[in-house]
Order: C-alpha cells, then structure tokens, then sequence
C-alpha cells in the first residue's frame, strides 16, 4: 500500500519507517530540518516557515501565516490532491498540546473522507477508528492501549484480546472508561458499530 509520510514539526524523536519508491514524502515547516537530520528527501516542503528558515528547492511551498490551517493540515490536504488515502505523520505529538489536538482533528476530519491518518511517534501511535482495528503482536513489551470516543456516542464497542474486555458497550465521550487498558502479549482486535474512536498505543516506558 502507498504511503504518504508527513513531517511535521512538533517533538520529534525519529522516523522508525522504509519510504518505498511509491511513497511521498511531505515536510511541513520544521519538519524539514527532520527529515535532513534522518537523512531523508521530502518530495515537497510546505509551510509559513515561522519556526525555521525557508529552504531552497523547486518543490517548496511558501504559505501565508494568516490562513485558516495549520501547516500539517496543509500537507493533508496535498497528500489527499495526490491521491494518497494511506498516511502517517511524525513530529505530530508533544510540543504544544494546542498542535496535538488540532492533529487528532484533522486526522479524524480525513478518516471521514476515508482518509486513513496514523500519528506516530517512537513511544507513541494514535489512530482514528470507525469500524475495526486488529493488531498482530510483534512486539517484545506489552503496552498500553487507551480507547476514547470522539463522537457524541459510540455504539456496540467490541475489544477483544487485552487485559479488559468489552462486548457491545455503547462509549459516550465524557466516558473515561477506556484509557490505559493493556495488552497481554497477543493479538486483539477493537471495533465498533458506529461512531468513531480514538486509540492510543503507549509505551510502558513513558
């Protein structure tokens, strides 16, 4: 599957993927002194260039600082014209707390479009889930797994395979109820029957 892979420029901590010949890569603002420092090509650079010097290059994009998005949202909105519907971003946790949320909202804005958006950090993934999630356990530690609505309610929540389980329980979004479950070194899997959730795989480490 092609991946577009955006780097943001929140904290960043590394870049843990292969950028195959198919994939792009979209640097927005900072994110470009990122992916020089991991030794990676942006396809593009896009950004209103207020934390960092703008670079030279045929494939940057200079934006107005007054606009209506943010500069990660911008490289959304170009990863989606490209035709990419696949996408994970770096850089786009820890910072500012106000960047983050906008993050998760613009993820979920995209999973509406059928847009699938992964925040990614080395201790940290959220995802934006409307119907199922399965994971394979690979990993050699177990980790945390939280599990929020992020519509008014979220109806027939399955999870199956961690420490807590549920069957067909309606999640309100005042409703704590899901943070910091764990897995248990096997494979689960979470669903829903309607509404969306957000899930966040945390390192233990943390």
């Amino acid at each position: 599957m092609k991946t577009c892979y955006i780097i943001a420029g929140g904290e960043f901590d590394g870049f843990f993927d292969k950028v195959n010949e198919e994939d792009m890569v979209i640097a927005a603002d900072k994110g470009h002194i990122y992916a020089k420092e991991s030794g990676i090509t942006p396809t593009m650079i896009i950004g209103d260039f207020d934390s960092s010097n703008q670079p030279d290059g045929e494939m940057v994009i200079k934006l107005n600082p007054i606009k209506d998005y943010t500069d990660t949202k911008a490289a959304l909105m170009i990863a989606e014209d490209w035709g990419y519907d696949n996408i994970i971003i770096y850089g786009a946790l820890g910072g500012r707390d106000s960047h983050t949320f906008a993050n998760v909202q613009s993820a979920l804005e995209f999973k509406k479009k059928n847009i699938n958006v992964v925040l990614k950090s080395k201790n940290k993934r959220f995802y934006i889930v409307n119907n199922q999630l399965d994971y394979k356990f690979t990993e050699d530690n177990d980790f945390y797994v939280s599990i929020f609505a992020i519509s008014d309610l979220v109806r027939g929540l399955d999870i199956k395979g961690l420490y807590y389980e549920l069957n067909n329980f309606d999640l309100a979004n005042d409703n704590a109820l899901g943070v910091s479950n764990e897995t248990i070194g096997r494979d689960f899997k979470i669903s829903v029957e309607s509404g969306y959730i957000l899930v966040i795989f945390e390192d233990k480490s943390i």
